[in-house]
């Protein structure tokens, strides 16, 4: 089993981005775990930036000097197995992020023909040498990129259509982009008062000050407007009665979207196709005989997070887009890039521990953006942000963002622009 192990440990080894080395130094002919090894360690997993390696020497200057090969050997090897179970079993790394790396002692007949660390190409000879274990350990620790969305889902800024419903002859309700009709006996409770919550997001502006995206998974899409709609009784949200169904149009939609619905997951809302809502077209025009305007029509037996979206049909070269910043933001501060030729907009993941550094992945090259990043001033109809016009695959870093403070409707003025 041990020599897989250390073909893996090439693997791994090969294809690391970016590594630093640290040494870890223990009490002398010590292979224990003390306050101070344990500290050391916690700091320097720490300090390490997602997605990359950590490179761990157990062996002091004056240890390699005084020890004898055998003794290097062993102290080194022991030191890194110890050390492999403390990130394991405490600071919680997963086992596949944790390999030996092995360098052999150099052949002192034959100068120069020492073998380096693994990871870097080798003859028959020197691999045979490897194998026999005669040299000393360090240990490897990747630290699995782990993307955290930038800013937070907030649709409290919205304006809110509520509706008492009716429960003998149902209700229609209406807002700006939107109308419905919810039927009679809709729900399956004895409330006296239910009320319907409507809140819409076709604008940017909208769309961006509620936290919300239009990614499906790790999919683009593109959207023709988001809604969210639900039924409260005394405060507390209930669902629609099984076997009845709630019509939606949405009036300024002129071409055939599929219909998804959203659910918060890592702190987006993540849109998911239901394939089993029928759409219907209708001409946009209002006709005087059913007194009805033209948009996209739906029938649905639920409500919640409702999103009329397309998937982004763009099979062109991918890229990524980074941003850094001077200093460290707020976990509230959002990151958005918002195409011009589609209503599409993506989220940014923080990659470094102290939240300076943003990148937005899996990008369609060769599209006209604009970047926005902003915060809102607690209790302040103010807003503090950012924006920048870019091409993507052209521009792959942005380090130069100029901020400022305006109030609430100046930004918004700005942002619907862009559509």
């Amino acid at each position: 089993m041990k020599k897989p192990f250390l073909l893996f440990s090439l693997v791994f080894c090969f294809y690391s981005l970016i590594s630093s080395q640290e040494l870890i130094k223990f009490d002398e002919k010590s292979i224990l775990i003390t306050n101070e090894v344990a500290n050391s360690v916690s700091k320097f997993y720490n300090e390490t930036n997602y997605g990359d390696e950590l490179i761990i020497n157990v062996l002091t200057k004056k240890e390699k000097k005084k020890l004898t090969d055998r003794e290097k050997m062993n102290f080194s090897r022991v030191r890194v197995k110890k050390l492999a179970a403390y990130f394991k079993d405490t600071l919680g790394v997963k086992a596949h992020n944790i390999l030996t790396q092995f360098k052999a002692f150099e052949d002192k007949k034959k100068k120069g023909n020492g073998h380096p660390l693994t990871g870097v190409t080798w003859t028959r000879d020197n691999f045979k040498k490897i194998t026999n274990r005669n040299g000393t350990y360090q240990l490897v620790v990747i630290k699995e990129e782990m993307l955290t969305a930038t800013g937070s889902i907030n649709d409290s800024l919205n304006w809110v259509e509520i509706i008492k419903y009716n429960n003998k002859y149902g209700s229609y309700f209406y807002g700006d982009f939107t109308a419905g009709y919810i039927p009679p006996n809709a729900f399956n409770t004895d409330c006296k008062e239910i009320t319907i919550e409507l809140k819409e997001f076709f604008t940017p502006s909208a769309i961006l000050l509620a936290g919300l995206t239009t990614t499906s998974g790790n999919k683009m899409l593109r959207t023709g407007g988001m809604i969210h709609i639900m039924a409260y009784c005394n405060g507390k949200e209930i669902p629609l009665k099984k076997g009845t169904k709630a019509e939606i149009k949405f009036l300024n939609i002129t071409e055939t979207y599929g219909i998804f619905f959203g659910k918060e997951k890592d702190g987006l809302i993540d849109w998911k196709l239901d394939k089993s809502i029928e759409t219907i077209l209708d001409p946009f025009e209002f006709d005087e005989e059913t007194e009805e305007e033209g948009g996209l029509k739906i029938l649905t037996d639920k409500f919640g997070w409702i999103n009329c979206d397309a998937f982004v049909d763009d099979k062109g070269p991918r890229t990524e887009l980074i941003v850094n910043l001077k200093e460290e933001v707020e976990n509230t501060t959002a990151f958005r890039l918002i195409f011009h030729d589609i209503k599409s907009v993506l989220p940014g993941y923080y990659i470094n521990n102290d939240r300076s550094k943003v990148k937005f992945t899996n990008l369609p090259a060769a599209r006209k953006t604009s970047l926005l990043v902003f915060k809102l001033v607690k209790d302040k109809d103010l807003i503090i942000w950012a924006i920048k016009e870019l091409e993507t695959g052209l521009d792959k870093v942005v380090s130069d963002l100029q901020f400022k403070t305006t109030s609430l409707k100046e930004f918004k003025k700005t942002t619907d622009l862009i559509w």
